[in-house]
């Protein structure tokens, strides 16, 4: 299962906090793109630790989490130009 923490104000998620991907918890530092869709609300994050960016993508009907990996961050240690 995906998990994903959010903040939420006058609604459901408005600004995700962290998140759990393959038994690593990651810290979002900054939340740099959001789009409302039909049917949910995507979410490109700058997280640490290793200046991960990930796709968060909450599907409102069902109240689930997809999570997937988008690389590192220009300026961080682990990306290697690839």
């Amino acid at each position: 299962m995906n998990k994903v923490k959010s903040y939420a104000g006058s609604t459901y998620p408005e600004n995700p906090r962290s998140l759990e991907w393959e038994g690593q918890q990651y810290e979002v530092l900054e939340v740099i793109h959001r789009t409302r869709e039909p049917d949910g609300l995507r979410f490109i994050v700058h997280c640490s630790p290793e200046d991960q960016i990930f796709e968060l993508y909450y599907h409102l009907i069902d109240g689930e989490w997809q999570i997937q990996p988008k690389g590192f961050s220009k300026h961080s240690p682990y990306d290697t130009g690839e």
